[in-house]
């Protein structure tokens, strides 16, 4: 059987029993996943391949290093978190299955060099998977985890430094801005952390669970909840300034640009507020050819000059929309699924798919045109 029938069937369970969980607080017993995704710093993809992390060139697409490098030989388990990079380090989480009837799968952070990959250290004290990425400050990796900790890791050695206990899992990314990490819980809390020593600073407390980052405009931190609600929070007290409340869970990290917050629920409904009041500005449900609602998994993108949004359907198309009244500029239709944030470079929009023959897609911003995929057709599995 192909990889990838594999995989389209692996994540389509996970994303169906996390959507249709019992309640919005995601209580009960569901073991999520995670998605591949990448991110583009100067000249360079760096992306979770299933099997490997590879580092491409961000023009043409070509392998520049993969860590493994051949994982047939070397396999190092799975990775499908987002890798984060920081000055002279790739750092990227993988799940390495049991290797014997007694044995348990072993949850890992790697570091890389970021011209070699070359790896050099990991981490593996946490006890559960690693479910998305970390963010690097002031010398510190810090990375949420399913066993309902937060973990800060010396960038240079991976020593652990702290570690803070939430009341349920971790499925989010933390900002990181100054001396202070957000980061929300599976336990309906957003928490303001030292950076240092993981103290509390405050925790806001929500209707619903909190599986993505936080966006930051001035001193308000935006953010989507299990609750259907996006909630506007005073970034130095936890203090709530407004909610929006969607039709469905806000599951994706939302997008900010001037005075409009952008997001998407997983229905597919793709909202633009204003940013100082909550109030909707325009809302655009997303359809596919024959009408049919368009979920979506992932928060939205925008261009740099913040003239059009991308959001991925789970369908795997592409869409990009103008900001000012969420009209669809074009649509570009993809194999698989699309479940993670497209990244946008330059000119370029990149979407990672998980199921397809195509694993990353290098579009143009303004029409939609591919410039390259990843793996190159020659090479991609009979």
């Amino acid at each position: 059987m192909k990889r990838s029938r594999i995989w389209r069937g692996y994540v389509l369970f996970a994303v169906l029993a996390a959507l249709l969980a019992g309640t919005s607080g995601c209580t009960g017993g569901i073991q999520a996943t995670s998605w591949t995704g990448l991110t583009v710093v100067n000249s360079t993809v760096y992306a979770a391949d299933l099997d490997k992390v590879v580092a491409l060139n961000a023009a043409t697409g070509e392998v520049m290093w993969a860590f493994p490098a051949d994982p047939k030989k070397d396999s190092r388990g799975i990775f499908q978190v987002l890798p984060t990079i920081g000055e002279g380090y790739v750092i990227a989480p993988s799940q390495v299955p049991p290797r014997g009837f007694l044995s348990q799968a072993r949850h890992v952070v790697w570091a890389f060099d970021p011209t070699t990959g070359t790896d050099l250290w990991f981490f593996d004290d946490a006890t559960g998977p690693y479910i998305e990425g970390g963010a690097i400050g002031d010398g510190l990796f810090v990375i949420g985890n399913n066993d309902g900790h937060v973990y800060a890791l010396d960038v240079e050695s991976g020593e652990l430094v702290w570690k803070f206990r939430t009341g349920h899992r971790v499925w989010a990314t933390p900002l990181i801005v100054s001396d202070t990490v957000y980061i929300g819980s599976m336990d309906r809390h957003l928490y303001a952390l030292n950076l240092t020593d993981g103290e509390v600073r405050w925790a806001f407390h929500a209707t619903g669970a909190f599986a993505s980052a936080p966006a930051l405009r001035g001193d308000t931190l935006f953010i989507g909840a299990f609750d259907d609600r996006l909630y506007a929070v005073d970034a130095n007290t936890g203090s709530e300034r407004w909610y929006f409340a969607g039709k469905n869970w806000f599951w994706g990290s939302p997008a900010v640009y001037s005075d409009t917050v952008y997001a998407a629920d997983v229905d597919g409904n793709v909202y633009a507020l204003d940013a100082e009041s909550g109030a909707q500005v325009w809302h655009k449900p997303l359809r596919d050819t024959r009408g049919r609602k368009v979920p979506v998994r992932a928060g939205p993108a925008l261009a740099e000059d913040g003239s059009k949004l991308f959001v991925c359907g789970q369908n795997g198309t592409l869409y990009a929309l103008d900001t000012t009244d969420g009209f669809v500029l074009w649509s570009a239709e993809g194999e698989g699924q699309a479940l993670s944030t497209p990244v946008v470079s330059g000119t370029v929009v990149y979407e990672t798919l998980i199921g397809g023959t195509k694993r990353i897609r290098a579009l143009h911003v303004d029409n939609g045109y591919e410039m390259w995929a990843y793996p190159p057709e020659a090479e991609t599995e009979p």
